[in-house]
C-alpha cells in the first residue's frame, strides 16, 4: 500500500475543500475480480476505484476499468506493461490536473529528510473478545448496586454523623461512576460503519425497483453502544426498503411533479438528552392516509364505522400483518410489516414515530439509549411502591396547588403551566394500585415530554436521582406495557425501571394534546 502525493499544492495553493491523495495497494488474492470489487463496494460512491487484474507475464490478461465497465483484452504475445494495482484516488473538487506543479512538488517533497515525512505513528490498539467486554459491564454493574447498598447502609446506621466517612464515600461513588463511564466508552462505536452498509441496501433496492435513488447521510460520528448498533440492521433495512418501494416515485413520475429525477434519502444521528435520534427520511410521495385506512378497514384491522385522528391512521402502519403493497415482490408485500421494526426498537428500550406530507415524503425518527447497559434515572414512589422513572423523559418537577388545576367537561382536569394546559396522568391509577385521586393539592408531578408533547404525571414523592443499572426483563417475561427493565436499589430491594411514554400512550389516549393545542385550552 503506496500513498500518492504528486498532487499536493503549495502550502499558498493548497484548498482544504479539495483531496489531493489517492492510494495505491497490490493484493495477491486467489479470488476472483468480482469478489474483490465486491469487497470495495461500499466505497464506491465516496471515490474514484480503479481495479486491474494482473497476471503472469504470456498468458491471456484481462484490464477492468471499473469507473466506465469497459473490459479490454490483449493477446498474449503482443509487448504488455504491467498491469497498475486497484487505485482508489479521491476526486478533486475542481477537476483540474496541475501535473507540472505536482511534479515540482513531488521532487521537493522528495528531497525531504526521511524524518520529516515519516508518517506519524498509529495508535496502538488491542483486540478483545465482545463477551469479556460485556463481562466487565456486568461487573461494573455490580461494583455501583454495592456502592448503593454501602451508601444506604451508612445512612440508616449511627456513622452518619462522622463527616470524613461520607466524604470516602462520595469519592468512592465518583470512582465507580467514572469507571463505569469508562467502561461504556469501550462498547461505544459510530454509526458510520452502519451507515455504509445502509448505502448498499440503497443501491440493490434501487436497482431492483429501477428507481434513481442516493443516499445522504449525517452525524456518522455520533457514538452508541455496540449492541444498539447491531439491533438496528434489520429495522433500518426494512424502512429504507419501505422508502424506495413505496415512497420514491419513479424518475419519469418524478418529473411530472417538478422533482428530481434522482430520488434522496436521508439518514442521520444525533445525541439528544442523552439518548440518540436516528431519522430516516425520503422526498418521495409520502403516506395516503385515505388509502391506509381503506386497506385497514377491508383487512378487518379498524372497524368499518371507525373515525380515526391523523395519527391514529399514521399508527396502523404498524399493526401486524398490515402491508400497503398492491402486489408480492422481492422487497415488500410479503406481510412483514413495519410491526416487526417497532417490536425490534421497543426491545432496544426505543420508540418509533412517523410523520408524512403528502407529494413531499415521510420521516421515520427512532428514539433510543445511549447504551443497553446503564441509565440515570429518578426514583420515586408510587402507592408504597419504589420505582425508576428514566431521567431524559422529565422535563421538570413541580409541587401541584389548587390554583394550578383547571376542569375541562365533566371529568377532565388538567394544570396551567406557564400559560399551558397539560393533561393530568396519576401513575398509581395508571398502574392499578389504586383509584384515580380526586384532589392533587400538593402532589409532586413530573412534566413528561414526548416530541411536542407534554404530560403531567403525579407521584407520591420523589426519592432521589441515581444512576441504575438496567436487568432486562424481556427473555424472562416478555414485553410488559409501560416497563422497560428493572434495577436493584440501594436497599437490595427490586425497583421496575418504567417507560413513561408507553404509559400515557397506554391509559390515556384521549388526553393527547399537541403542543400548539396547549395555548387554545380555556
Amino acid at each position: 500500500m503506496t500513498c500518492d502525493t504528486a498532487k499536493i499544492p503549495c502550502l499558498s495553493d493548497l484548498n482544504p475543500e479539495n483531496s489531493y491523495l489517492s492510494w495505491k495497494a497490490e493484493l495477491l488474492t486467489t479470488c476472483d475480480l468480482a469478489e474483490v470489487k465486491e469487497v470495495f463496494d461500499f466505497v464506491e460512491d465516496l471515490c474514484v476505484l480503479n481495479i486491474s487484474e494482473r497476471q503472469q507475464a504470456h498468458s491471456h490478461t484481462r484490464n477492468l476499468d471499473l469507473t466506465s465497465n469497459r473490459v479490454t483484452e490483449s493477446d498474449s504475445n503482443a509487448e504488455q506493461q504491467p498491469a497498475e494495482p486497484f487505485q482508489i484516488t479521491q476526486p478533486d473538487a475542481s477537476g483540474r490536473q496541475s501535473s507540472a506543479k505536482a511534479s515540482v512538488e513531488k521532487a521537493r517533497f522528495e528531497s525531504r529528510p526521511p524524518e520529516e515525512i515519516a508518517a506519524p505513528a498509529a495508535k496502538p490498539t488491542v483486540r478483545v473478545d465482545l463477551d469479556r467486554v460485556d463481562l466487565l459491564v456486568n461487573q461494573i454493574g455490580e461494583l455501583v448496586i454495592n456502592q448503593a447498598v454501602l451508601a444506604q447502609s451508612i445512612a440508616t446506621t449511627s456513622l452518619n454523623t462522622d463527616a470524613s466517612i461520607f466524604a470516602a464515600l462520595e469519592d468512592f461513588s465518583q470512582l465507580a461512576s467514572d469507571l463505569q463511564d469508562s467502561v461504556m466508552m469501550i462498547r461505544a462505536q459510530p454509526v458510520k460503519t452502519l451507515f455504509q452498509r445502509m448505502a448498499r441496501v440503497v443501491r440493490e433496492t434501487s436497482r431492483t425497483t429501477q428507481k434513481d435513488v442516493r443516499l445522504l447521510t449525517e452525524g456518522e460520528s455520533t457514538e452508541i453502544d455496540k449492541t444498539v448498533i447491531e439491533g438496528l440492521f434489520d429495522p433500518l433495512t426494512h424502512i429504507i426498503r419501505n422508502a424506495i418501494d413505496h415512497g420514491i416515485e419513479c424518475p419519469a413520475e418524478r418529473s411530472e411533479y417538478g422533482k428530481p429525477e434522482i430520488g434522496e434519502i436521508h439518514l442521520t444521528a444525533r445525541h439528544k438528552s442523552g439518548r440518540v435520534t436516528i431519522e430516516i427520511s425520503d422526498d418521495g410521495r409520502g403516506i395516503n392516509r385515505s388509502e391506509i385506512l381503506r386497506k385497514a378497514k377491508e383487512t378487518g384491522l379498524v372497524d368499518q364505522s371507525a373515525k380515526l385522528s391523523i395519527s391514529e391512521v399514521d399508527n396502523l402502519l404498524f399493526l401486524p400483518g398490515f402491508s400497503s403493497s398492491n402486489s408480492i415482490s422481492n422487497v415488500s408485500g410479503r406481510g412483514v410489516g413495519l410491526d416487526i421494526v417497532r417490536n425490534s426498537i421497543a426491545a432496544m428500550g426505543g420508540r418509533i414515530f412517523v410523520t408524512t406530507t403528502e407529494m413531499k415524503g415521510t420521516v421515520f425518527k427512532i428514539d433510543l439509549p445511549l447504551t443497553l447497559a446503564v441509565q440515570d434515572g429518578l426514583v420515586v414512589e408510587v402507592s408504597h411502591n419504589t420505582h425508576v422513572i428514566p431521567l431524559s423523559n422529565i422535563v421538570e418537577t413541580l409541587i401541584l396547588k389548587n390554583s394550578d388545576i383547571h376542569l375541562f367537561g365533566s371529568s377532565t382536569k388538567m394544570i396551567k403551566i406557564r400559560e399551558k394546559f397539560l393533561p393530568i396522568i396519576d401513575l398509581g391509577a395508571a398502574l392499578g394500585y389504586r383509584k384515580r385521586k380526586s384532589h392533587f393539592d400538593g402532589c409532586n408531578v413530573l412534566l413528561i415530554a414526548q416530541e411536542e408533547s407534554y404530560f403531567a404525571l403525579i407521584v407520591d414523592a420523589i426519592i432521589e436521582q441515581r444512576q441504575v443499572v438496567i436487568k432486562a426483563l424481556q427473555n424472562n417475561i416478555g414485553a410488559c406495557p409501560g416497563v422497560s427493565g428493572a434495577t436493584i436499589l440501594g436497599d437490595g430491594k427490586i425497583a421496575l425501571i418504567l417507560d413513561p411514554i408507553d404509559i400515557v400512550k397506554t391509559t390515556a389516549p384521549q388526553n393527547r394534546f399537541r403542543k400548539e393545542e396547549y395555548s387554545l385550552a380555556g
